[in-house]
């Protein structure tokens, strides 16, 4: 069974979508799929901290344990 990650989860709530996050960050929408699946476990600060600021969530919200 997949696990559903935390940023998975807050797409969803919101109703965006990963291509919506790609394009809100500037981020290659590949990228954004490979975080939001788990597949891509370490992540840039800066990024993480872009993807938690367009969806209006503290970094612990979006990436803690």
């Amino acid at each position: 069974m997949k696990k559903i990650t935390k940023l998975k989860r807050i797409l969803f709530e919101k109703g965006v979508t990963q291509k919506d996050l790609a394009d809100i960050t500037n981020m290659e929408n590949c990228q954004i799929s490979n975080i939001v699946s788990g597949n891509q476990k370490n992540i840039m600060l800066d990024s993480a901290k872009k993807i938690a600021k367009a969806l209006g969530v503290t970094l612990d919200e979006a990436f803690g344990d």
